[in-house]
C-alpha cells in the first residue's frame, strides 16, 4: 500500500562534512534518492540550492576554508562561514523533518548545532548513528526519544515507509500533514 504522507514536505540532511572523507556526499546522496522516489523536497548543505549563496562547504572551497584556517586567516574564514553557518540554519528552520547521521569518530559540530535547534523546533529529528544506538552519547538520551534513533539506513527508510503509507502512527506532537491541495 503505498500513500504519500511524506509527499512535499521538506527533509534536511544533516551530518558531519568538515572532517567527513567524501565532504559527507555519499550518504547524502543515497538516502536522497530514496527520498525523491517519495516526492521529498530534499535540503541538501552539500548541493545547496541557494540562489544567493557565495560559499560551498566541499571540495575546493573545504581546502579554501582550512587553508584559511592552517595562515591564521580568521577573519575571512568567519566572513565565509557565517554564510555558510546561516544558510544551513535557515534550511533547518524550513524543514518539516530532518535525518541526521552521526558518526562517533568524526569530530562535528555543526551536525550537533542543527539536530539541537531541530529538537527545540519539535521536528521530527531523525538520528542515524554509526555502530548503531548503543555508540550513541549518553546525552543523546536525555534530549530526545531513543525511537527516532536507528542503527543503520535501512531501519530509517523501513521507518519513513511507515510513516509514508499510514503502517504506523506517527508523533503528532514532532510530525504535521498537510492536506494534499488539488489542482485543476
Amino acid at each position: 500500500m503505498m500513500s504519500d504522507r511524506l509527499s512535499n514536505l521538506r527533509c534536511y540532511l544533516a551530518g558531519p562534512i568538515d572532517y567527513a572523507e567524501d565532504d559527507g556526499v555519499g550518504w547524502r546522496k543515497e538516502i536522497s534518492k530514496w527520498l525523491l522516489e517519495r516526492n521529498v523536497v530534499v535540503l541538501d548543505p552539500c548541493d545547496k540550492k541557494i540562489s544567493n549563496a557565495k560559499y560551498s562547504e566541499i571540495d575546493e572551497e573545504k581546502v579554501k576554508m582550512f587553508d584559511l584556517k592552517n595562515t591564521g586567516r580568521y577573519y575571512e574564514l568567519t566572513r565565509r562561514m557565517k554564510e555558510i553557518v546561516h544558510m544551513d540554519l535557515r534550511m533547518v528552520d524550513v524543514s518539516d523533518f530532518i535525518i541526521v547521521y552521526l558518526n562517533p569518530a568524526i569530530t562535528m559540530f555543526g551536525t550537533i548545532h542543527e539536530l539541537i535547534n531541530s529538537i527545540h523546533q519539535r521536528k521530527p529529528t531523525l538520528v542515524v548513528i554509526e555502530g548503531g544506538r548503543s555508540n550513541a552519547s549518553n546525552w543523546l538520551f536525555g534530549i530526545m526519544d531513543y525511537n527516532f534513533m536507528f542503527d543503520d539506513f535501512e531501519s530509517l527508510t523501513t521507518f519513513l515507509g511507515q510513516i509514508d503509507n499510514n503502517t504506523i502512527d506517527a508523533d503528532l506532537s514532532r510530525w504535521v500533514f498537510f492536506e494534499k491541495t488539488q489542482t485543476e
